[in-house]
């Protein structure tokens, strides 16, 4: 679940992590980090082979990096976040900080990872079961 997404009244994409803690998606005011079109990325799990950029063949530049993602590991660290997207003049919905704020009270402060042994990767949902699975977990079974 996502407490907000990209979108005509959002400048953000937050979402509790699989890993523990909460993440900001492609954070504008994040840092910048080089994409899959970089150096050392040519054969991505979920995007194949990649070549490196023409411009900088994969060193890094403006047109192979992107903002990067932030991750904050409590609630109410991601409220302080939000709130400086707002300052920056960000779109933040107004639900975004009010859903923090009541898990704050009924969970407590933080997210606890999803899976015991620390895998914060990409994951997939069966949706007939709800069932979460890593995504190298279905990559490995068809070897």
């Amino acid at each position: 679940m996502s407490y907000a997404r990209f979108g005509d009244n959002s400048d953000v994409y937050v979402f509790a992590h699989v890993g523990g803690g909460f993440e900001c998606c492609a954070c504008s005011i994040g840092p910048m980090v080089n994409t899959i079109m970089t150096k050392g990325r040519k054969d991505h799990i979920l995007f194949g082979a990649v070549k490196a950029c023409t411009k900088c063949s994969g060193v890094g530049c403006k047109e192979c990096q992107m903002h990067g993602s932030v991750n904050i590991k409590t609630r109410s660290g991601m409220i302080a976040h939000l709130k400086k997207h707002i300052k920056n003049g960000d779109k933040v919905p107004s639900y975004a900080i009010e859903s923090l704020s009541r898990e704050i009270k009924k969970e407590g402060e933080l997210n606890d990872p999803y899976f015991e042994d620390g895998y914060d990767g990409p994951v997939l949902i069966d949706i007939k079961t709800g069932k979460v699975k890593k995504v190298t977990d279905l990559t490995e079974n068809k070897k």
